[in-house]
């Protein structure tokens, strides 16, 4: 058995000493892995059923944007859309500096 889940072997544990287990005496370690291994399933089918509803995988691109997208791509011709398309002045370690983009794309980081 691989390392059990704390809340699954509680869950368990509480089902069986509720009296709602299959018999008044304790069980054998076969009916206590049956039982946590059902439990089991259960917790993970509720938890997989939860993340989905909290992070929807089905996302639907907008096909406008996406065409445009392409048509950008295809033409050749550079959008500056991002950061370092643009100059950008940082500060790190008490030190200036300015990144910079040339007309060919490479990237340049002055220091002053």
């Amino acid at each position: 058995m691989k390392t059990p889940n704390p809340d699954v072997l509680t869950d368990t544990y509480n089902l069986l000493t509720d009296g709602k287990g299959m018999h008044h005496k304790m069980p054998t370690i076969a009916e206590f892995m049956s039982i946590y291994k059902e439990r089991e399933k259960h917790f993970i089918r509720r938890q997989n059923l939860q993340i989905s509803e909290e992070f929807p995988s089905t996302i639907k691109p907008d096909p406008i944007h996406v065409r445009n997208i392409i048509k950008n791509l295809t033409s050749g011709t550079r959008v500056d859309t991002n950061l370092c398309s643009f100059p950008h002045d940082f500060r790190v370690k008490g030190q200036k500096g300015r990144i910079t983009r040339d007309e060919q794309g490479r990237d340049w980081v002055q220091y002053f």
